[in-house]
């Protein structure tokens, strides 16, 4: 099983965010609005959760890919107190993409064509 030390830091450079099922050619030409942006993607997980991925670094991850707040003790007389989210303390090795088997989605869409072929599939005009 891979640790966070083994880790570059997977988990730590991209946030994904729960989407409703697209419904409608608006729906799915937001989509592909979104795609048209440079880290974004769209996939259909396990569960049939559609999910958008935004290919971004956690302002905290260090140049050895480690989490400068992990475990840190909020200085009360800080004027700017962060520590480690409950989101992230909660990531557990079992848990970690990195020691999953397969893939951890089912569909995946990384460019605005993509999503006209699945479109297509379902019937719906681009």
């Amino acid at each position: 099983m891979i640790t966070c030390k083994e880790c570059d830091g997977k988990c730590c450079k991209y946030i994904a965010i729960e989407v409703d099922e697209p419904e409608d050619r608006e729906d799915f030409d937001q989509m592909i609005w979104q795609l048209c942006h440079e880290g974004i993607s769209i996939y259909i997980d396990n569960d049939n959760d559609w999910i958008v991925e935004v290919k971004t670094n956690c302002k905290y991850l260090d140049e050895n890919n480690s989490c400068k707040i992990h475990e840190k003790v909020l200085d009360p007389n800080n004027e700017n107190p962060i520590k480690e989210p409950d989101f992230c303390k909660k990531h557990s090795m079992e848990n970690c993409e990195m020691n999953g088997e397969g893939l951890p989605h089912k569909l995946l869409f990384s460019k605005p064509e993509d999503i006209i072929k699945y479109m297509e599939l379902k019937g719906i005009k681009y």
